[in-house]
């Protein structure tokens, strides 16, 4: 309905006449291109964007608002790596109308060789997407390639540019041309500047540049994309209607999600009831009670699909009859259920931290995809249609964001709803483990026997609980071999039993458990009288941690987590360790009060017959400065370091 009148308001405005020639539109590329040159700091890259323009352009036709997006790029291949990287281009297609596609290479010695339009053409690439792809002619050293194109879109209120890549750009601009009596506001992030806002005969003209900017590379343990230069957009004002109302506040979202989501009918609300006596809601239930039997029951048996154009299956009598409906069908049956309920809670949505956080500042509401309940009586977060999570355990993305919350109110007898902006927090260190319990004993023949069970709980679940859950019985096996690392074949795993596999455990945080007796050959070696035993790879393989180049982006390792191994190893008669202080590890990081926030600490004692193995590897928080990466890179490497240690068994 917001969307539909905005279109028709749109429709109202004068048509946008070409742009002034301070913001000349590009949408042809010079006749006689010249070649570019390469400042020193940039020529030891394989490849420089001389030039990323994003156009866009507002232009009213008839009764609908279109936005034209232009691309225009300039790249210069400066190595074979380069040449490879450009020597293809694609353009994704999506749901836009591709207007124009022009491309070129300007050789070393200037020569221009073009593509030539029956050589563009539309294809799937490798992930089944529609999109244009076409190869470029005679891409060599220190030639330029040269992409233009232009796409139609639909109206869209709100929208962001990405300018940083693995690549350094010379120049970076972003353009925004909006018809006469409507107004934007941009907002510049990482260091793109925020555009400055022209108006040339009643219209605005949104510009900003940035130059030099440096590639940007992945890192291991590092959070890239929500670090990349970017430029948002939104409208915000009608000036022809009210000129000081300003649009699609975070209020503004507040109220319409809760007139499409807490206006319930009578009779949606008789057939919730209907609804929560089936699945064994009670009134006597406790709030706890209620939300796990809601829970369980729509994640486990309703599924969602975006596929779906019949708006029947958005009545809550279709989505429980037959079992389906859209993420937004699934919502508002969720929080029907609440409210009939009685159940206290506080919807909101927010934005997935690893790729846009969320700036309460600027309402982009485009951003906004996750949807988040929090229960005040229990003080517990819960996910409204995440059905891998169960209360209290939510998707690791919203934590340590804000989200955007709906506060009841109520005036006049009339009830509505304003915007609470609340921090999501991140789940204590103590709540996620992964630990591995292993007693290790070997037969006549020195092949290590194996009892070991290995557990997952809290956020270390996430993704294994799954694999429990829908593997076929048959491949099983398969996946407890790849979960315990120490079978080298499935039929070295003698027995095993998982337990707390399904999502409900999630409630208590019930770790799962896979449980095994494993044989496994491969840890022992024969050195002459000696025998070598590879106590290290008990752990599991271990991440190794280099990086030569200086470090740019603050560490994250995802969620605060735990690792303890306790390892028994049963020493055979006849026989002594000669070399225990090898499992000695200890590495830890403090902070500046003093308190350990992260660390590798491996320990050991000897009593009869037995060496008692003891590990624990821990991660206090989330997020740790760059300049910590050293000692960060240690506490890593420390536990790939444990994934060597080969106890000697000697004969005394």
């Amino acid at each position: 309905m917001i969307m539909k009148k905005l279109l028709s308001l749109l429709a109202s405005c004068a048509i946008l006449t070409s742009a002034h020639a301070q913001y000349k539109l590009q949408e042809t590329w010079e006749a006689n291109p010249k070649l570019h040159q390469i400042p020193k700091e940039f020529i030891t890259e394989s490849a420089v964007f001389v030039l990323d323009s994003r156009h866009l352009h507002y232009k009213n036709e008839g009764d609908k608002t279109f936005v034209y997006r232009t691309m225009h790029r300039i790249i210069k291949v400066l190595d074979n790596k380069g040449i490879e990287s450009f020597n293809k281009i694609e353009v994704p297609i999506g749901r836009n109308e591709i207007e124009v596609i022009q491309a070129r290479t300007i050789l070393a010695n200037g020569t221009v060789k073009e593509v030539s339009k029956d050589k563009i053409k539309r294809s799937k690439n490798e992930e089944g997407q529609e999109s244009y792809i076409f190869a470029m002619e005679g891409v060599e050293k220190n030639a330029e390639v040269e992409l233009l194109y232009r796409e139609k879109r639909n109206f869209s209120v709100f929208g962001a540019e990405q300018l940083q890549f693995s690549i350094p750009t010379l120049k970076a601009e972003f353009t925004l041309i909006i018809p006469e009596g409507v107004r934007f506001e941009t907002k510049g992030y990482n260091g793109f500047p925020t555009a400055n806002d022209s108006i040339i005969d009643g219209k605005h003209f949104y510009y900003a540049t940035a130059s030099n900017i440096p590639a940007l590379d992945e890192e291991q343990y590092s959070n890239r994309e929500a670090f990349l230069m970017n430029i948002e957009y939104r409208m915000s004002y009608l000036d022809k209607e009210n000129p000081d109302v300003r649009l699609f506040t975070w209020n503004d979202l507040a109220k319409r999600l809760y007139n499409n989501y807490y206006e319930i009918s009578d009779k949606d609300k008789k057939i919730v009831e209907k609804y929560l006596r089936s699945i064994g809601v009670a009134d006597t239930d406790s709030e706890e009670q209620k939300i796990r039997k809601i829970e369980d029951e729509m994640k486990t048996n309703i599924m969602m699909s975006e596929d779906i154009d019949d708006e029947s299956y958005l009545k809550f009598d279709k989505i429980i009859d037959k079992k389906l409906t859209t993420e937004s069908g699934f919502t508002a049956l969720f929080l029907a259920c609440l409210q009939v309920a009685g159940i206290e809670h506080e919807y909101g949505l927010t934005s997935n931290r690893f790729t846009s956080p969320l700036d309460d500042k600027f309402e982009n509401w485009n951003s906004l995809d996750i949807s988040i309940v929090y229960y005040p009586k229990l003080k517990k977060w819960g996910s409204v249609n995440g059905i891998f999570y169960r209360m209290p355990i939510i998707p690791t993305a919203v934590t340590g964001n804000k989200g955007i919350f709906l506060k009841m109110t109520t005036l006049g007898g009339m009830t509505s709803a304003i915007a609470s902006v609340r921090k999501i927090p991140f789940m204590p260190v103590e709540m996620s483990n992964n630990n591995i319990y292993a007693d290790v004993h070997f037969d006549a023949n020195m092949i290590p026997q194996l009892d070991i069970k290995v557990t997952f709980d809290g956020h270390s679940a996430n993704g294994i609980r799954e694999s429990f859950v829908y593997i076929p019985k048959d491949k099983e096996k398969e996946l407890v071999q790849s979960t315990v690392n120490v079978a080298l074949k499935p039929e070295d795993i003698k027995s095993y039993k998982v337990e707390n596999a399904a999502f409900s455990n999630y409630n208590d945080n019930k770790p799962l458990n896979v449980i095994a007796k494993v044989e496994s050959p491969q840890l022992m070696e024969k050195a002459g009288a000696k025998y070598l035993f590879k106590l290290g790879d008990v752990i599991g393989r271990q991440v190794e941690m280099y990086q030569e180049k200086k470090r740019k982006l603050p560490i994250d390792i995802v969620f605060p987590h735990t690792l303890y191994r306790t390892i028994t190893v049963n020493i055979p008669d006849g026989y002594k360790v000669s070399n225990p202080e090898a499992i000695k590890i200890m590495v830890d990081h403090k902070s500046a009060s003093g308190v350990q926030t992260m660390a590798f600490i491996s320990d050991y004692k000897i009593e009869g017959k037995k060496i008692f193995i003891t590990i624990k590897e821990f991660y206090g928080q989330v997020n740790y400065p760059a300049s910590d990466i050293e000692v960060f890179k240690k506490i890593i490497n420390a536990a790939a370091d444990f994934n060597k240690v080969v106890l000697v068994l000697e004969k005394v």
